[in-house]
């Protein structure tokens, strides 16, 4: 006789939409430490969402899954979104098909009450999908210390190193499940939270103010970091933390809300 097993965790991951420039072809692209992080960091299966989708092939993805996460990318959410004036040059790249697949997975995720991280460029776009704005243009500038220019390099570890501190916020959720109070995370962005949604609790700031971490403070579980936790998740305790959180709010939302195979 078999013995049952539970199924593993499902994982909605965001592609981007891309271009291949030699033979004139759109294409779905998706890094593998997205992948790797889902299957080791949270134990789950990663099933990758294209933009080009519909909302109705969206939601039978929903259907199909136990959280979601919104992945980072190199291009920007496009200022017309939060109601901003900007070009390529002062904002972009951009990706229209990901933000609009990006928005309303935020609103279906949350319908669902399925848990939803943003990692990001996801968590810029969870902001702006329940009423926030960005900032850009201050990387590199006097205000902003810890957050200077992308340094020009190609080896991942130095990308993805451990950039500067930020103070957490304990009494929160997330905060909690971290920890401490202080930790140290890698900065790989341009743009960053301007106006926080005003259902969103910041849970960590950087030392010059930038938002490094939010949540939302009622009964849906969402969760956004501005910092990439996904590169060498297992190895990292800071990221291992956060994906076992995240795959615990999954766990919890099954057991009250199990779906049906």
């Amino acid at each position: 006789m078999t013995a049952y097993t539970d199924p593993p965790l499902r994982v909605a991951l965001m592609a981007n939409s891309g271009f291949d420039t030699d033979i004139g072809l759109t294409r779905q692209t998706l890094d593998d430490k997205y992948l790797t992080a889902v299957l080791e960091g949270c134990g789950s299966l990663p099933i990758i969402v294209p933009t080009l989708s519909g909302k109705m092939q969206l939601d039978a993805f929903l259907d199909l899954v136990d959280g979601v996460i919104l992945t980072g990318d190199q291009s920007n959410i496009a200022p017309d979104a939060y109601g901003v004036v900007g070009n390529s040059q002062s904002h972009g790249p951009f990706d229209s098909q990901r933000d609009a697949t990006a928005f309303y997975l935020v609103n279906a995720a949350r319908k669902r009450k399925l848990p939803l991280l943003g990692i990001c460029r996801g968590m810029q776009e969870i902001n702006v999908a329940l009423g926030g704005s960005i900032r850009t243009g201050f990387a590199g500038t006097a205000d902003y210390p810890d957050h200077p220019e992308l340094p020009k390099v190609t080896d991942p570890d130095l990308v993805y190193r451990e950039a500067h501190p930020i103070k957490v916020n304990q009494k929160t959720k997330l905060g909690e499940a971290i920890g401490k109070p202080r930790v140290l995370v890698n900065s790989v962005h341009v743009q960053a939270v301007d106006k926080l949604a005003g259902e969103l609790e910041p849970v960590a700031l950087s030392d010059d103010g930038i938002v490094e971490a939010f949540e939302l403070s009622s009964e849906e579980m969402i969760i956004g970091v501005q910092w990439h936790p996904e590169y060498r998740a297992a190895e990292r305790p800071l990221s291992a933390t956060l994906f076992n959180y995240f795959a615990r709010l999954m766990k919890d939302r099954k057991e009250s809300a199990p779906y049906v195979l």
